[in-house]
């Protein structure tokens, strides 16, 4: 049987996986008992089209700042919406569609659509939508990021991701809402215990992701790329501008694209020079993948 990685570029980042987002959603139909015409999901990013691409969803929808290709996919879906706003706008953009069609389980990415560039400054939005999930029609909202947990942590308390919204009953026999590394681990927004699913996944392929091909991909970047592009390495993932941060992750191997400029000016990722960032990044995954023999199909 062939074992085979995917490849993504993302605005936030270029990320190697094992598990598509895509296999999530029966997983939440069965455990929610929904039909997929009752879920609906938005996604921003090349990581986010098999999830998309679900067969049968109820709705399908892609922020206006969405990469190029991904809004391609979305627009040519006949139940597919590009939103008019952008990230957290579009978000409510399309959640108001979806209540409207009587979708009862939005699956959403976290970076790019529910958040730009780390800003919890409308976090207060989100939490007011979120206390009335379940409730006179409003649909439950679970993230599907390919974020680690660590990085997901702020997120859920600024948002009200959290024991907050103790006391909904829906919410309280379902509390996983936070899916992180696309799906890999599920958080409980009430109590913060995770439920780990990385043990199912192909041990064999995951331990030649996580080591000689993480090990190949680092050292080119580091040889390559940050000297190319004016970078260094960030140790933390509040310190992205002007450096490139590796998430923490047990399934994946993710780069961030900086934040910021060297000298501090914002909006890196909107960048041509970020495009080339991330199209160097990918060759060198790919090739990688290609020397170790192990398979990969591109997310596009």
């Amino acid at each position: 049987m062939e074992r085979t990685i995917f490849l993504g570029v993302n605005n936030a980042g270029v990320d190697a996986l094992l598990l598509r987002k895509s296999e999530a959603i029966p997983a939440i139909a069965k455990s929610y008992g929904v039909s997929l015409e009752r879920i609906a999901a938005i996604g921003d990013g090349a990581i986010d089209l098999p999830l998309l691409q679900v067969e049968g969803l109820g709705l399908a929808g892609a922020p206006a700042n969405a990469r190029d290709d991904v809004k391609k996919v979305v627009g040519a879906m006949p139940h597919g919406i590009i939103t008019a706003g952008e990230v957290l706008d579009g978000f409510f953009e399309f959640y108001a569609h979806a209540k409207e069609r009587g979708i009862t389980h939005i699956v959403s990415d976290r970076d790019g659509v529910l958040v730009s560039a780390g800003d919890y400054s409308r976090a207060d939005e989100f939490k007011k939508m979120a206390r009335k999930m379940g409730k006179e029609g409003h649909p439950y909202v679970m993230v599907l990021t390919g974020s680690g947990v660590s990085q997901n942590s702020g997120f859920m308390e600024a948002y009200g991701l959290s024991k907050e919204l103790s006391g909904n009953p829906g919410i309280e026999a379902h509390p996983y809402l936070v899916l992180a590394e696309g799906g890999a681990i599920h958080v409980n927004v009430l109590t913060g215990e995770t439920m780990n699913l990385v043990g199912k996944l192909d041990q064999v392929l995951l331990a030649q992701l996580k080591g000689p091909f993480q090990d190949e991909v680092l050292a080119r970047v580091e040889r390559e790329v940050l000297p190319a592009f004016g970078l260094t390495w960030s140790e933390e993932y509040k310190d992205q501008t002007g450096k490139v941060y590796v998430p923490p992750k047990q399934s994946m191997v993710t780069l961030n694209v900086p934040r910021k400029f060297s000298d501090g000016t914002p909006d890196y990722r909107k960048s041509p020079e970020a495009e080339r960032y991330r199209q160097a990044v990918v060759a060198i995954m790919r090739e990688g993948a290609g020397e170790l023999g192990i398979s990969y199909e591109m997310l596009t």
